[in-house]
């Protein structure tokens, strides 16, 4: 009796372990192409020039003719692949960033790697897939592909917990291990996720000096860097006449501290944006004397890891208000003035662009399609995987536009000199449920409509 309930337990066991099993198996499974990348494709016919289109569509069809071969395994094996649309997104003479939008049909319904690609339709197809394809030149007629990323699915309806998707989409996202808490009127830092804590030695009150009237739950928004390589806390002191910023910074996780001094003076400090793009070069970004209309800004750049701060200049001529501001190296960074609005004209984003440390500034062409003029009209500072970039540009303060969070994405391939529209990042997944309720209810008269998404648009269609 008791083999027997030991037999029964263990088969209990082994069925309820099986799928978990399985589940964990497929997700291992899963193709990564950009594991082998750089992979190169050249084309010899001296009657056909291969353009980056071209060439994306051979490098698509490379990667995915494996998983058609009739010697694949069920649960890797797709049944039919089709393409939708190849769009040059943008490129030059060396580099190029291609969209392809395409469908897939895996063999097995029930148990496939490719699940994750997106919803799966009634009749097993997984539509409205989104790739950016990064491509370079290496000759004539032989291009380089370079990165793929997965533009939907991750990032056209990502869910906002998943961190990897918000990475891709260009959100920037935080290390959970290197947080920092404000309780019983002391800050302190961890950087192995609350193991344990490290007193930082500054009086909360100095974070929240000058011109800030938010909460005092939480730090300014970019006030501070925690990194094991530099930690660091922008704080003012109020003068008699004018702010004083000072930067607290640790180069060891809080076993030591310094101060530098910014030896200028303020008047009412707001934005205290702070950075490191290495271990010696830094920027702060202040923004000061604000009135309705109005508000001076400075850039200062360090290049001994702190210790020392010099002006490296502002935006000639331009008044409005910061809203964001980075730096990716030492010399290229990037400013954002909000919107701007002009009349007779739907408001834009106001970016500026500098690439000899701030010394010099050029206004930055954000070509928004007719269709989401004067929706997304706020620029974010930009990441960037070597000369390829990423801008999101949100709705600001007043948008409402799907719910409000729905940003637009654009990519550059020059270090941010140009951007081209490439698609809608979608936090909340409300144009998911706008393709549901479209599907829905086209349905029930008959006839099946997709949210098709070329060239960055949603655009509805009948089949």
């Amino acid at each position: 009796m008791i083999k027997s309930k030991k037999w029964l337990i263990a088969i209990t066991t082994c069925i309820l372990l099986l799928p978990i099993g399985l589940f964990l198996f497929l997700k291992w499974s899963e193709p990564d192409f950009n594991k082998d990348l750089p992979m190169s494709i050249s084309i010899d016919h001296e009657n056909k020039d291969l353009d980056a289109e071209d060439a994306a569509y051979m490098f698509w069809s490379d990667l995915l003719d494996p998983y058609k071969e009739p010697e694949a395994p069920s649960w890797k094996k797709l049944d039919d692949v089709r393409f939708d649309e190849f769009q040059l997104l943008a490129g030059d003479e060396k580099e190029a960033a291609v969209a392809v939008t395409f469908w897939v049909k895996p063999k097995n319904k029930t148990w496939s790697i490719f699940h994750n690609w997106g919803s799966m339709e009634k009749d097993g197809t997984i539509r409205d897939i989104h790739w950016t394809i990064r491509l370079k030149k290496r000759g004539d007629n032989t291009y380089e592909l370079t990165k793929i990323e997965e533009t939907s699915g991750a990032v056209a309806g990502l869910p906002a917990v998943e961190k990897q998707y918000q990475k891709e989409a260009g959100i920037k996202v935080e290390n959970s291990d290197m947080n920092y808490t404000l309780e019983q009127d002391k800050l302190q830092v961890t950087y192995n996720g609350g193991k344990s804590w490290v007193k930082v030695p500054l009086e909360l009150d100095q974070l929240f000096q000058g011109d800030y009237s938010g909460s005092k739950n939480t730090l300014i928004e970019g006030s501070f860097v925690i990194s094991p390589e530099k930690t660091a806390f922008v704080f003012v002191e109020d003068g008699m006449e004018a702010d004083r910023v000072s930067i607290l910074y640790s180069n060891n996780k809080g076993k030591t501290w310094k101060t530098s001094r910014i030896s200028e003076e303020f008047a009412s400090v707001r934005l205290r944006t702070i950075g490191f793009t290495s271990e010696k070069d830094g920027y702060l970004i202040l923004t000061y004397d604000r009135t309705m209309g109005f508000e001076a800004h400075t850039v200062f750049k360090t290049n001994d890891g702190g210790a020392t701060w010099r002006k490296a200049g502002s935006v000639p001529d331009v008044s409005n208000h910061v809203t964001d501001g980075s730096f990716i190296n030492d010399k290229l960074g990037f400013l954002s003035f909000g919107t701007k609005n002009e009349l007779n004209k739907e408001g834009s984003p106001y970016l500026f662009r500098t690439e000899d440390g701030g010394k010099t500034w050029s206004e930055v062409e954000v070509p928004m399609p007719p269709e989401y003029q004067g929706i997304f009209v706020v620029a974010e500072s930009p990441t960037f995987d070597g000369s390829q970039g990423t801008l999101l540009v949100n709705q600001g303060p007043n948008g409402d536009y799907q719910g409000g969070n729905v940003l637009a994405r654009f990519i550059s391939i020059d270090k941010g000199k140009t951007w081209s529209f490439a698609n809608l990042v979608d936090p909340d997944q409300v144009l998911d449920s706008e393709k549901s309720r479209l599907s829905s209810e086209e349905g029930e008269h008959g006839a099946v409509t997709y949210l098709l998404f070329v060239e960055g648009v949603y655009n509805t269609f009948n089949r």
